[in-house]
């Protein structure tokens, strides 16, 4: 059953607020600029032994270069970073990036129960539609966006998130950003390795580990593996309905070759395998539209399952009748060889990825056997080739060029029938809906960017990406009862997306940069074997930025500011509307239109200080205002209004997050410490059909998410071969939640309560 996709932005500042702030930013750096010499040196490496905060390497620009210098707003957590803050997931370390928003999953990736209600959001951008995503997932330097929404992060280096449309490097899947994840790469240096555990509430453990071999001077392998289980933080009170677990396991391995000093080769393999025992919603009671147009003529009184009690005086406990397993698994393999001469470098990436995901069971989400799902099985595949050659040293003169072809598949085929409790007329074992789908897009690209240094001071770079799409799609479906329809398609998209950023270095340590970038993907066309081809476009957005990088006191504050403005245009919007027609018959509509515009404008700052020896802390704030524009005819489970003006799904005004962590010597080479997180986020909606429900005057109660805030504690001792550590997640146990499943059912709307978690956690490195 679709439903809506949203996500978009919301409204900040006018243009005299701009001005004001470009006058701060200017007014920020004279003291900085008038504390140096009036040319401005080259930079010196800093002394990474002396106290301050630790400098980070980033590849947002496809270069190694220092998070400071790059005018890109882009939030980056090293091996250590992660370690500290018990980053696990995507949602761990999005919390600690500004304007970022991403809603709680019933499962890890692969195919969701409803897939409006999850996803995530950079700045109010979101996947509202189409074909393709709104953000790139990379893990070195591959596109897995299509395979896997969620990997686990096993034997990170760095994980970067760069917020805005990276188009020129990393193409159609970049309108709001880019996540870019570094796995740990082999070195001939030794053996050496980690073995990591732990165990926490819901019964849960997990043990993982690393080892890195020397195979000669010249060759290094490391393998690494995972594995985590859990009884589930979700009760099913039927006897038969089965449980709420999950089992995980992850490994890889990789190699890295360095035949010459100028060639290296890297190698690696990545296996996933995902089982989730039901989702575990937990319902709230208030009924959708559709479920109230047929409970008069039912036996049964909706919501059934009162007896449990609805969230959030129930936030456990829900009643199943039929067990639901779902199954996900992916492999993912990247070459990379790159060259590097005196005064130029070729770099190439080769990546494969398939996914394979299963679901069958209950779906109706209550004791009643209402629903069911006798299968939704999903196949996906990836291939591309990047080739890139750059300019290599320090010179005025930097340049970049490159071209990528890839291709990506998908298959998917589901059956839903109707129970025999349906009580609506059907007979037991109906088919509802009985549906297979293919689709393939192929993509090719060339790309080209360059900067000049005017002076020490000033910079100028300029690049685009020249793209080309051709979508090829098969669809037959049975729908309620009626005969099996074919249909096929297939259509091209092209785009140019340019970027132009401006530069200026106030001093050693400030940084200011404007910049303006185009973000694109392309349309495509929806495929209803009972109803007429529906064609959408291509949506684009530009990106305006101004934003100032700063080090302060002998680096013993970073503070980086950045303020954007985006304009989205012929917005891809997905509707998917679960009714009754005029004779009685259940119907299902889906489809995708070019049916809003949107903008939005917004502020981000980040903090990281190390004001005294042994204390670190930190702080994000981010600020939007992100909206549709024109949004007249959106068509919802509420009828089809006008949403002109409203706020974008999954776009809160507020997140802020912030940190303290103080680290004291126990003895000689033993300390202790002590790490509080605090993390805050204001109102917000999950998709489409929930702003609809409240602008329509329905329950405000699930439908929008309520601000909520929580608090996390960490302490433990280490040294530099251990770690043990305690930590508390929700130390307050505060009630809330992230996304609300607007579907209904027997139960009314669901959501996913979040509850506090402990855990014991131990490392050992050798």
């Amino acid at each position: 059953m679709t439903n809506l996709k949203s996500g978009l932005g919301k409204s900040l500042a006018t243009g005299s607020s701009w001005a004001a702030i470009v006058a701060g930013l200017t007014l920020i750096a004279i003291p900085a600029q008038a504390q140096t010499a009036p040319s401005v040196q080259p930079e010196q490496p800093q002394d990474t032994e002396s106290e301050g905060v630790e400098d980070i390497v980033v590849t947002a620009q496809r270069r190694s270069e220092s998070i400071q210098q790059v005018p890109v707003a882009v939030t980056a957590f090293s091996a250590e970073d992660m370690q500290r803050a018990n980053i696990r997931d995507v949602g761990s370390y999005f919390a600690s990036t500004p304007n970022v928003f991403i809603t709680d999953s019933p499962i890890r990736s692969g195919n969701n129960v409803s897939d409006s209600a999850l996803g995530l959001a950079i700045r109010g951008i979101s996947n509202v539609g189409g074909n393709g995503s709104s953000f790139g997932i990379y893990l070195d330097d591959f596109n897995i966006s299509h395979i896997a929404l969620n990997p686990h992060l096993l034997d990170m280096e760095r994980i970067e998130v760069l917020r805005g449309p990276q188009g020129t490097y990393f193409g159609r899947n970049a309108s709001a950003g880019v996540m870019s994840l570094s796995t740990a790469r082999p070195s001939t240096s030794g053996v050496s390795g980690q073995i990591d555990a732990m165990f926490g509430s819901f019964n849960t453990a997990e043990v993982s580990g690393a080892i890195n071999v020397p195979l000669s001077s010249t060759v290094a392998i490391r393998a690494a593996a995972k594995w985590e289980g859990s009884d589930g933080e979700f009760r099913n009170k039927h006897p038969i309905g089965g449980g709420n677990g999950r089992d995980y396991k992850a490994a890889r391995l990789s190699l890295r070759a360095t035949p010459t000093d100028q060639l290296t080769i890297d190698l690696s393999y990545n296996y996933t395998r995902e089982h989730d025992d039901d989702f575990g919603l937990i319902n709230t009671g208030v009924l959708g539209s559709f479920i109230k147009s047929i409970c008069p003529g039912v036996t049964f009184t909706c919501p059934v399952d009162k007896n449990l009690g609805f969230y959030p005086d129930n936030r456990r406990n829900y009643a199943h009748d039929a067990p639901l397993k779902v199954d996900n698994e992916y492999h993912i393999a990247v070459g990379r060889i790159q060259w590097e001469g005196e005064t130029v470098g070729v770099t190439s990436i080769t990546g494969f990825g398939s996914a394979k995901f299963h679901r069958a069971g209950e779906l109706d989400f209550s004791s009643k056997d209402f629903l069911r799902e006798g299968f939704n099985d999903n196949t996906r595949q990836s291939l591309s080739e990047e080739l890139r050659v750059q300019s290599v040293g320090s010179g005025p003169f930097k340049w970049t060029i490159g071209g990528v072809i890839a291709r990506d598949k998908i298959r998917n085929g589901e059956l839903i029938s109707a129970g025999k409790e349906n009580d609506i007329g059907l007979p037991e074992g109906f088919v509802i809906e009985l549906s297979h789908f293919s689709q393939a897009i192929s993509s090719k690209a060339v790309f080209a960017e360059a900067s000049y240094d005017f002076t020490d001071a000033l910079s100028l770079t300029l690049g685009g990406r020249y793209s080309h799409d051709t979508i090829e799609r098969f669809e037959d479906q049975i729908e309620f009862g009626g005969p099996l329809d074919k249909v096929a398609g297939k259509k091209s998209f092209e785009d140019f997306s340019p970027r132009a950023v401006l530069k200026y270095k106030v001093s050693q340590d400030v940084n200011l940069y404007a910049s303006a970038s185009k973000g694109w993907k392309s349309g495509g066309f929806q495929l209803d074997p009972q109803r007429a081809r529906s064609d959408f476009g291509a949506e684009t957005l530009w990106n305006y930025e101004i934003g100032m990088k700063s080090t302060w006191f002998d680096r013993k504050l970073r503070a980086n500011l950045a303020l954007f403005y985006i304009d989205w245009k012929d917005v891809q919007v997905s509707s998917g509307v679960v009714g009754v027609d005029s004779s009685g018959a259940i119907i299902n509509f889906a489809g995708i239109s070019n049916a809003a515009s949107a903008s939005s404008k917004g502020v981000e700052l980040e903090l990281v200080a190390a004001p005294i020896r042994g204390l670190e802390l930190g702080f994000n704030l981010g600020y939007m205002d992100a909206k549709f524009g024109k949004f007249v005819d959106a068509r919802t489970n509420f009828g089809k209004i006008d949403l002109s003006g409203k706020p974008l799904p999954k776009a809160p005004d507020w997140t802020i997050s912030g940190f303290a962590q103080y680290s004291v010597p126990v003895s000689g080479t033993m300390s202790a410490f002590l790490r509080g997180e605090y993390f805050y986020t204001s109102d917000a909606y999950t998709n489409v059909n929930n702003i609809a429900a409240v602008a329509t005057g329905q329950p405000v109660f699930p439908f929008r998410i309520n601000a909520y805030d929580k608090v996390n504690l960490r302490l433990g001792i280490e040294t530099d071969t251990y770690r043990i550590s305690a930590y508390v997640e929700n130390l307050f146990d505060a009630k809330y939640y992230t996304s609300s499943f607007d579907f209904g059912f027997a139960n009314g709307a669901a959501v996913i309560p979040s509850l506090r978690r402990w855990g014991l956690r131990g490392s050992y490195k050798f």
